[in-house]
Parts: structure tokens; C-alpha cells; sequence
């Protein structure tokens, strides 16, 4: 970590597989903020990076610099969020260096070959540790330092889990399919796939996981494009830890190029500045497909239905087929949660809090979706929430938990149950 200035250039790089991969070109810090130069072979490659953008010669600044510490949305998306950041700092004390003096190059540098999706930064800080997983170890850890105090198992922890986003507790794993566990931080090992574990945080329900297995259950019932999901049983903590199969990573090392919504229109997610109309519009504009706008309204129908409030601009991504062009990401982060002052980030028809029929309605009719197929999406997603209960008793969550999410979801089927065929 001491060896980077802040003066550093990076190399990044289009990760195919464990021995591909694609130099895309040199990041720098420039004022007041970064610039990127695409390799001239990358260009003639033909592949992107970006959904909006077709790589061209000369220097990029980023395009909103305040945003994203200068970075451009992209590559701002290999950064750690919220739970890595707080590993990042940990490890920044532990080794002397002030974390409020890294610059947002030296951050990827931490991250290296390990972030998700398939961009890579060189050069990268080198990292240690073993194969050997615990979930339980991990999760304790991961509590400890949620709570204040450092860890023993924090160096596994900072590899495992310090490239991921999000705010919860997660770590990068790889599953064979016996259930056996290894690193999968970096290349997933023959055999195996990648998935990814998340753990509790000091402001989640005690039975977090099986929720929202429950809900990633509930939103393959209604139609929406999830990954394989499995609850990890703790020997321990009850409920055990959700886990996630990752869409970045395919058969035999494969890499999948990821961008969000929030990197793809260079904005801060933290702050609403969209709605599903947007998000739609986009959509249609990246995938050229009305298929998979269907797909997003679906989405958003399911969030309104099931109360899934935190649906910001990096809740949802596009990913970079092999085909070259770009496609909705599956489903992710899916679960009962309140959003900011209780609304929606993403606003429909520019209703936030309690969404009702009509506005799912000329949502629908904005994007030429007519109403027998609107009835049909909407019916698919009020016949799988209304099935809750059995979702939830199938994986464990309590009464207690269950209640709770009933009390936002049935005003919420009430409401739009008039669309229903």
C-alpha cells in the first residue's frame, strides 16, 4: 500500500478468464479529476466498457468528478462501498497510512484483480491469506468489527470481502458441488463456482438471511431473472447466511463485465435523481430490447409489491455479453426494506411511498406495454407475494419477521390489485 503515490498511473484491464484478458488502457489523477486514455488496440478490439459510450482516442475526463472522487462512473464501481471501505480503513491503520489520504487510484490498487465484474488495476497492492473458510469465524469477525473492535480474522476478511459493495457484512467465495468452500476473491478454482456470502449487520433483523433467500424465492415465482441462491447453515448463529451465485463469473474462469445504473449515468445512487421512467428509458436505450424493459417493469412492480424501498441506481446493472452487447443484469439485493424516509429511491410516475395502480399504469403505457401484458407481469408478481408466508416458513423466518413484512406488503397488493386479470 506505501508504494503507490498519489501521483500513481494505473493499467486497467478487460479480464476475460484466468489467462485472457484485454488491456483497455492507463488511468491517471489529473485535476480536478481523473482521465482515461483507451489503448488504441482495445479500440480496435471493438468491445466496450461503457453502455453509453464507444471508446475513442485521446483523453476522458470523467465526466462528474464531485461525484465519485474524481473517478469516472465505471471504475468507480470496482470501489469498495460502505462494509470494504471500513476493512480498507482498518487495514490502513494497522500499516500506518492514512486512509483520508488515499487517493481514489490507490483505493483500486487495494482492489487489484479482486473487485467484481471483469475490470482489473495494476498495479495492484499485493494481498495475503489462505484458502481455509469459516463462516462462522467470518461472521464473528465481521460482527466485531461492526461493533467497534478489531478482529483476528480481519486480514481474511479484507480479502474475502473488501472489493465487494454494499453496506452489509459479505465475503467472495467459491462452492464446489459437494458444498465445499475455497477463496473466491480472485479466480474461481477449477470445479467450483462463485458465490457470494452475506452476513448481519447491527441494523438487520435477526433472521436477515433466510428473508431474503425468502425473497429471492419469492421474486424467481413472479417471473424476475435472480442467480441460485442457498442458505448456509451456521453452527452458531441461527438463521444462517444468504448466499448468492455470482453473474460476474462463469464456467472455467470466465469474467462477465458489470457496470450499474449509477456508474453508467456518472450519478450519486445515495441521492434520488431518477425514477423507473428513467431507469426504463435506459433500459431500452442500452439493451434495445423490449423484452427485457418488461423485465425491469416486472422489477419494479415486484419492489412496489414487496415493499423493497433501496432500489437506487446501483441496485441495478447492466453486464456485457459475449455476444458485445449489453444486457439487464439479473436481479439482486432483493428485500423487505423502507428506503429513505420511507419512500423509494426510484420514483413511478412520480409517486415514492405508497405506489398505487394508476401510476404502475402510465409507467406501463410510456413504455408500449399494453394493458393485457401489464395485467399478465402484475398478476405473475401478486400471485408469488401473496405466497410469502410459505417462501418464508420454507426458509426459516421467524413469526415475529414475518409479520413485519405482511404489514407493508398486503396495503401494497391492495393497491394495485385492480390491474390484476
Amino acid at each position: 500500500m506505501k508504494q503507490l503515490s498519489s501521483s500513481a498511473i494505473l493499467d486497467v484491464d478487460l479480464v476475460q478468464s484466468s489467462s485472457t484478458f484485454e488491456h483497455v488502457g492507463r488511468l491517471a489523477i489529473d485535476r480536478p479529476g481523473a482521465v482515461f486514455e483507451y489503448d488504441a488496440t482495445f479500440i480496435a478490439s471493438g468491445l466496450e466498457i461503457e453502455p453509453l459510450a464507444v471508446p475513442a482516442p485521446g483523453p476522458i475526463p470523467a465526466r462528474e468528478p464531485r461525484v465519485f472522487d474524481g473517478l469516472h462512473g465505471v471504475f468507480a464501481d470496482s470501489l469498495p462501498d460502505a462494509w470494504g471501505q471500513e476493512l480498507v480503513r482498518r487495514r490502513c491503520r494497522r500499516e500506518g497510512v492514512a486512509y483520508e489520504n488515499l487517493t481514489a487510484l490507490e483505493r483500486l490498487a487495494i482492489v487489484g484483480r479482486r473487485g467484481m465484474g471483469a475490470l482489473a488495476y495494476r498495479p495492484a497492492v499485493p494481498d495475503t491469506g489462505d484458502d481455509a473458510i469459516d463462516f462462522d469465524d467470518l461472521a464473528h469477525g465481521a460482527t466485531e468489527i461492526l461493533a467497534g473492535r478489531d478482529s483476528d480474522i480481519l486480514p481474511e476478511l479484507e480479502r474475502l470481502g473488501g472489493s465487494s459493495g454494499g453496506a452489509r457484512p459479505k465475503v467472495l467465495v467459491a462452492f464446489d458441488a459437494h458444498g465445499n468452500a475455497r477463496a473466491g476473491d480472485d479466480e474461481i478454482p477449477d470445479g467450483f463456482d462463485g458465490w457470494l456470502v452475506k452476513f448481519r449487520s447491527s441494523h438487520d433483523v435477526s433472521d436477515i438471511g433466510p428473508l431474503e433467500a425468502a425473497y429471492a424465492g419469492m421474486a424467481r415465482a413472479a417471473g424476475i431473472d435472480v442467480p441460485d441462491h442457498r442458505l448456509i447453515p451456521s453452527a452458531t448463529r441461527g438463521g444462517g447466511y444468504f448466499a448468492s451465485k455470482r453473474f460476474d463469473r462463469g464456467p472455467n474462469g470466465v469474467r462477465r463485465h458489470v457496470v450499474s445504473v449509477s456508474g453508467t449515468l456518472d450519478i450519486d445512487w445515495t441521492v434520488p435523481q431518477i425514477d423507473y421512467g428513467n431507469l426504463l428509458r435506459l433500459v431500452r436505450r442500452v439493451t434495445r430490447s423490449q423484452a427485457e424493459v418488461e423485465q425491469m417493469l416486472r422489477r419494479m412492480v415486484f419492489n412496489v409489491v414487496a415493499h423493497n424501498r433501496d432500489d437506487h441506481a446501483k441496485q441495478h446493472a447492466f453486464i456485457y455479453g459475449e455476444d458485445r452487447r449489453w444486457h439487464l443484469a439479473p436481479a439482486y439485493d432483493l428485500s423487505y426494506s423502507a428506503g429513505p424516509n420511507g419512500q423509494h429511491y426510484l420514483a413511478v410516475a412520480g409517486e415514492a411511498g405508497d405506489v398505487d395502480a394508476d401510476a404502475i399504469r402510465r409507467t406501463a403505457d410510456a413504455q408500449d406495454v399494453n394493458r393485457r401484458r401489464l395485467s399478465t407481469i402484475v398478476t405473475d408478481v401478486l400471485d408469488a407475494v401473496e405466497r410469502f408466508e410459505q417462501f418464508a416458513s420454507d426458509y426459516g423466518v421467524t413469526r415475529r419477521t414475518m409479520q413485519a413484512v405482511q404489514q407493508g406488503v398486503r396495503p401494497a397488493i391492495g393497491r394495485i390489485a385492480a390491474l390484476r386479470q
